[in-house]
């Protein structure tokens, strides 16, 4: 676990070095503000659930040294199902509110040197797709951390290297050959951290798969069980949209205009999604 996280250190600055290789000083500093502010919300919010699933996936299933009870397994998969639920809950939030108003909000926090470079709003804002990934790439790798043996975490890291890579590879095109500048980093970051997801989703499918073959049929471990259902997904996208024109249009509109704008959409939202889609959810 130590040489893992180790490992993982390590990788994780592979962006630092993109970056200074790649880009130019004001890129540089657009992207360290943006992933100081977008971080904030994995540090405060999503870091202490992932240590927290991280324990008690651990206590159901590798506290024992003989098979897990179907108690603990049962309790491990909602666990694991409802964390998800609410991170997809929460991406849909992220994606149809915050990055739309990501600007604005950066208007509020930062100094007019950032507000008045563009692309520094707009990096923020890319930021808002990248953190759902960060959030589900965190609980489910705690999963994989907690149950696997030394063998598996052994060849988790070498996929993780060779997600690096990969990450690596799409970091130069998206930085040198496309010249995105700070929002391609936040791109390949996406990018890496979708591939990770995919690996640990195999993996979770997979050892759950040992002890409930004969539920697979009727439960599965896809994705389809904690994603919202079409309905919301589409009054989310209505809403993404709506806030969307009115950024657009109301660029210089004042503050408490915007902040009403955008706390009545997330009050809509959110009162949709309880009030009518909740029991389905």
């Amino acid at each position: 676990m130590w040489l893992q996280s180790a490992l993982k250190h390590l990788l994780t600055q592979g962006d630092c070095l993109l970056i200074a290789y790649f880009t130019t000083n004001h890129a540089q500093g657009i992207y360290a503000l943006s992933s100081n502010y977008g971080s904030l919300i994995a540090r405060m919010l999503f870091q202490p659930i992932e240590e927290s699933s991280r324990n008690l996936f651990a206590k159901l299933l590798s506290s024992s040294p003989t098979t897990p009870s179907r108690e603990n397994i049962t309790s491990a998969k909602t666990t694991l199902q409802t964390l998800l639920k609410l991170y997809f809950l929460l991406s849909t939030f992220f994606i149809s509110l915050a990055a739309p108003f990501a600007p604005f909000a950066l208007s509020l926090i930062a100094s007019q040197q950032w507000t008045a470079a563009r692309d520094a709003g707009e990096t923020l804002s890319a930021f808002c797709y990248y953190i759902p990934l960060l959030a589900i790439n965190g609980v489910t790798e705690a999963f994989v951390q907690s149950v696997a043996n030394e063998r598996e975490l052994a060849r988790q890291s070498a996929w993780m290297f060779a997600f690096s890579l990969g990450f690596a590879a799409v970091g130069w095109g998206f930085l040198r050959v496309l010249g995105w500048g700070a929002q391609g980093l936040v791109a390949a970051n996406g990018v890496n951290m979708l591939v990770r997801i995919l690996w640990s989703a195999v993996f979770v499918r997979g050892y759950f798969s040992r002890f409930e073959k004969e539920e697979m049929g009727k439960e599965g471990e896809g994705w389809k069980e904690v994603l919202p259902g079409w309905v919301f997904l589409s009054m989310a996208l209505g809403v993404g949209a709506l806030a969307r024109g009115i950024v657009s249009e109301g660029s210089g509109s004042g503050v408490v205009k915007m902040l009403v704008s955008a706390g009545g959409l997330g009050v809509g939202l959110l009162g949709v999604w309880y009030v009518i889609f909740l029991p389905s959810y």
